[in-house]
């Protein structure tokens, strides 16, 4: 199967808590309408065209480029900062008290077309679509989240908290993201092969980050923490996240397979840092909360707690090191996360004959799912 062929195959809108009225108020509410550009790109992209401070522009998630999205921002400024180009589309909607943020993100409505599907697996995605309506799925974090992930050298955050400084910043400058320009993953290869020659990286580098990077290192070669911490908050947050995300996920998988056990067999898909498992849950899976590994976090139900302990185990970890600040003011934080989830009005339409792939069909799928759940992962679980 296709899925995202074009961002209107993928569309998705925010129910928000935000309590927008028309009367003037200290936030001023826009809807943002974009396809091609993901939601950190967009708000900087605004802050640089309005010449404001992007601190200012807070929203709740980072919608997929893929799509066609729309989602609620707010801007902490009177002005009307109501734009359009062919990328993305901002109009004013009114205000609010408060500014936007993911909490106030009650779920997300998807519209999602899946194509060049054969008669069979047609038949099987309706099926499963069926299933998982029932009997919902577990709440992965989908590839999305592993951008910064790196097949051969690991996670940035892996390498921080054992202590790996200089590991850690190389790939975090060198690292070939998903989809990156061809000028930007040749830069990265030259600079791979001159790192430790850090006058040769310095008149390598293009972004802030490289020159601030090798700037630093080229006084004081050893200073790879300090070089890290120079990195934007978004950058920093998106590493944590994902090293987070992986955890989590290493955590449900094994809970899933012990679920399953003597029950039934259960599934497995590949995917970017992790393995996904599918399979029945038992009740007490379909309930648990299981906190995401940081500071703070707390277990409500202990049999997660000692499958972290075992995964940690595993990568030469233990629970307190995820409870340091791995940079000045950055540390992971523990936030609870549903293990399973259940979509809502799940409805499908078709399958029809695809329009864009002639001797295929095309199966439309719309649902809606709390925030945080991944439409992607629903559709990996419904097409077993």
């Amino acid at each position: 199967m296709r899925l995202k062929a074009t961002p209107e195959d993928f569309v998705v809108r925010e129910a928000v808590d935000l309590r927008i009225r028309q009367k003037p108020a200290r936030y001023r509410v826009y809807l943002l309408e974009k396809k091609g550009w993901n939601t950190a790109d967009v708000v900087s992209a605004i802050a640089r065209a309005r010449g404001i401070p992007q601190s200012l522009i807070r929203y709740g998630g980072k919608k997929d480029r893929h799509g066609h999205t729309f989602q609620y921002i707010t801007i902490e400024h009177p002005a009307d900062h109501s734009l359009a180009t062919p990328a993305y589309r901002l109009k004013a909607v009114g205000y609010a008290t408060e500014p936007m943020g993911p909490a106030r993100i009650l779920a997300n409505h998807f519209e999602v077309t899946v194509r060049e599907l054969n008669p069979e697996a047609a038949e099987r995605l309706v099926t499963g679509a069926a299933r998982v309506a029932a009997e919902g799925f577990p709440n992965y974090f989908d590839d999305q989240r592993f951008g910064s992930y790196d097949p051969e050298r690991g996670f940035i955050v892996e390498h921080m908290l054992q202590g790996r400084w200089e590991a850690a910043l190389a790939i975090a400058l060198t690292h070939v993201y998903p989809g990156e320009k061809k000028a930007a993953k040749a830069r990265k290869r030259q600079l791979r092969e001159a790192w430790g020659d850090w006058p040769a990286c310095r008149a390598l580098a293009r972004t802030a980050f490289e020159q601030r990077c090798f700037d630093l290192l080229s006084r004081h070669p050893d200073r790879f923490r300090e070089a890290l911490a120079t990195a934007r908050r978004e950058e920093v947050e998106m590493w944590l996240s994902a090293y987070q995300s992986f955890l989590w996920n290493e955590v449900l998988a094994r809970l899933v397979a012990r679920s399953a056990a003597g029950q039934a067999e259960t599934a497995l898909v590949a995917g970017t840092a992790n393995v996904y498992r599918f399979g029945p849950p038992s009740p007490s899976l379909r309930e648990m909360v299981i906190p995401l590994p940081g500071k703070g976090m707390r277990f409500p139900a202990p049999e997660a707690g000692l499958v972290l302990e075992e995964v940690l185990r595993e990568r030469r970890l233990r629970p307190a090191q995820l409870q340091s600040e791995l940079l000045p003011g950055y540390m992971m934080k523990g936030s609870p996360r549903e293990a399973w989830v259940t979509p809502r009005a799940l409805h499908t339409e078709g399958p029809l004959p695809d329009d864009r792939y002639p001797g295929h069909l095309r199966l439309l799928l719309r649902f809606m799912l709390p925030r945080g759940a991944y439409a992607t992962m629903l559709l990996k679980a419904a097409a077993l």
